[in-house]
């Protein structure tokens, strides 16, 4: 693949004040929902560059939008590079945010310098909070990338994959009512709610045989019971499920329902759903034409990479591919492996490696972005494979 010199030219021209603004970030981490210094930062660099900030964007605290609004701009398809900035309690940057936030804002401005006539408005979105609440589902809900042709990120790893694999995750706090009575002098006039938890948790098992390997049940007794001679009459679950597909999901969903109507038919229980507990983390389609295209940029550029083998736990992201055709590539910034969350992770944020890893990711999804702007075939071709996809809907 041909790779463009003029935007190699461009990331290089532009990346001292972004490597500047990333390793602010790094060096002054918030955590998920306080990043009121990375916003503040990020959206003053950007209007100095001309882009129109809309804050809070989305209905989301801490979340932006930078537009690009110059006439040239205005009218055209518009793509969404996002942008992560959260940092962890005790490790700061230990999942890279700092880094991979400022390789989004890197590759729009070197887009946008390379060819001022570019095809796309390329949009800037701040997504906050995605570590503790997944600030993604909330802007999706709220229709923060409705009208994007498709939304691209880099995240960082040990690794370059084209595409992160994840699975879909939701959430089912159940809460079972029974009668309390004295356990030893009157139980038979009892209804005991720990026997309905514990029936739903054998048959939450015993589905684990008849249920495709890419499912997953996990879950904790929250509260089951007050003392040992009297007869529960509330007892509360917190389980997680997951799967690799929204039609798993929704079949696991249905499944684990049955186990619980069946628990409460066979101890004479009741049962509650503590509603809007969690959000719904959905899947991240998997598109042969976007993963051949990207690992032939990573080629050209001679950076290794593989496909990933197996998914590693879920994100908000899949919620905006529930939406447009979501790119989320996973971009290498250690020399030797370090675990994500980890302060090892965190020290590769700094320096030469840091500003090696920001240099890469930006040249990856630019060159990406360009090439789906020269080649619509290309583009046209990976949103026909996402509404293939998502066939199954919500």
């Amino acid at each position: 693949m041909k790779l463009s010199e003029k935007l190699n030219a461009s990331i290089d021209r532009l990346f001292n004040p972004c490597w500047k603004l990333g390793d602010y970030i790094t060096n002054h981490p918030e955590t998920g929902g306080c990043e009121k210094e990375a916003v503040s930062k990020i959206t003053e660099f950007l209007a100095k560059q001309g882009y129109e900030i809309t804050a809070p964007y989305g209905d989301m605290p801490y979340s932006f939008l930078a537009s690009d609004q110059r006439p040239s701009s205005i009218s055209k398809p518009k793509a969404a590079l996002l942008c992560e900035y959260d940092a962890l309690p005790e490790v700061g940057h230990g999942c890279g945010h700092s880094i991979s936030g400022a390789i989004s804002i890197l590759s729009a401005l070197a887009l946008r310098d390379a060819y001022p006539d570019f095809p796309f408005r390329l949009d800037i979105i701040g997504t906050p909070n995605e570590e503790a609440y997944g600030g993604k589902v909330a802007m999706a809900k709220n229709h923060a990338f409705d009208g994007y042709e498709f939304a691209i990120m880099g995240h960082l790893d040990n690794r370059n994959y084209p595409q992160i694999k994840i699975v879909a995750c939701d959430g089912i706090y159940v809460i079972f009512k029974g009668n309390a009575t004295h356990a030893a002098s009157s139980p038979e006039l009892g209804v005991n709610a720990l026997n309905a938890a514990q029936f739903f948790m054998h048959a939450s098992d015993m589905l684990r045989q008849h249920i495709p390997p890419d499912c997953q049940i996990h879950g904790i007794v929250v509260k089951g019971g007050e003392v040992p001679n009297t007869v529960p009459d509330r007892v509360e679950l917190d389980f997680y499920y997951r799967a690799a597909t929204m039609e798993h999901m929704n079949m696991l969903k249905e499944k684990l329902m049955n186990c619980i109507r069946g628990a409460c038919i066979a101890t004479g229980c009741t049962y509650e759903l503590k509603e809007g507990y969690t959000e719904l983390y959905a899947d991240l389609s998997y598109l042969p034409t976007a993963i051949r295209t990207i690992g032939e940029i990573f080629d050209a550029l001679h950076m290794p990479w593989e496909e990933m083998k197996k998914a590693e736990g879920s994100t908000d992201a899949g919620n905006v591919d529930l939406i447009i055709p979501t790119f989320h590539l996973e971009l290498q910034c250690t020399d030797k492996f370090a675990d994500f969350h980890t302060r090892e992770f965190e020290q590769a944020m700094h320096g030469e490696r840091g500003k090696k890893t920001l240099r890469d990711g930006a040249r990856v999804i630019a060159q990406y972005i360009n090439h789906l702007a020269e080649n619509p075939d290309v583009l046209r071709q990976i949103q026909k494979e996402h509404r293939e996809y998502r066939g199954v809907k919500l």
